[in-house]
């Protein structure tokens, strides 16, 4: 099953925030908004014949996760920090300098604590995560979005365990992604990443079980 296999296309991406799935039925109103949304929404994914094995959601969502990350979102944030502490002191020259550079340090700190602590104002995202395993695919949906892999695309996978007991599943289809950055080409590999669950062993054997 993890073989690597000349693949061009693994899954799919599909924005469900609009529209129905096909139904015989009469069209009904839009249900309201609930924490269900979610696992109905991946439920409407399946196939004939196709099974969930199992389902979960993100109970956190962790910080950097290597050393190198976390000191980068400690400068990036202390850097931040200080740029603005420096600005406010422009507010007793006053003028339109005096005004214009603490706002402009605030998004700054706003994106150094998101980096930081990524759970910060994460609860509606949590909310509307579900991750799902059946018979044939890997299946994510958050915030109406929905990513799916077919098993037989899956490479790799690995587990990472966090010291308050969640963990995270990563799979890999062995493929790899081109993106620039700083003005240099760099690669990452393509991954479909099921964060923060409450028991990951579980989500893994299920996956190794079909």
């Amino acid at each position: 099953m993890w073989e690597e296999k000349d693949r061009a296309s693994v899954g799919y991406n599909e924005d469900m925030f609009e529209g129905d799935a096909p139904s015989d039925e009469a069209p009904q109103a839009a249900p309201a908004q609930s924490d269900d949304q979610a696992l109905a929404l991946l439920e409407r994914q399946l196939a004939p014949g196709e099974q969930l094995l199992w389902h979960g959601r993100p109970l956190k969502l962790h910080g950097p996760g290597g050393g190198m990350q976390k000191l980068f979102a400690a400068v990036f944030l202390g850097f931040a920090c200080f740029w603005e502490v420096n600005a406010l002191q422009a507010l007793l020259v006053g003028g339109l300098f005096g005004i214009i550079f603490p706002l402009f340090g605030i998004p700054f700190i706003l994106v150094g604590l998101k980096l930081f602590f990524p759970g910060l104002g994460a609860g509606s995202r949590l909310r509307q995560t579900v991750y799902g395993i059946t018979t044939r695919r890997a299946i994510t949906v958050s915030r109406g979005r929905v990513t799916a892999w077919d098993l037989d695309a899956v490479a790799s996978v690995e587990k990472f365990y966090h010291k308050d007991g969640t963990g995270d599943l990563v799979l890999s289809n062995g493929q790899v992604e081109h993106y620039w950055h700083n003005g240099h080409s760099h690669t990452r590999a393509v991954t479909l990443a099921f964060y923060g669950l409450a028991d990951v062993d579980a989500a893994e054997a299920a996956l190794r079980s079909r």
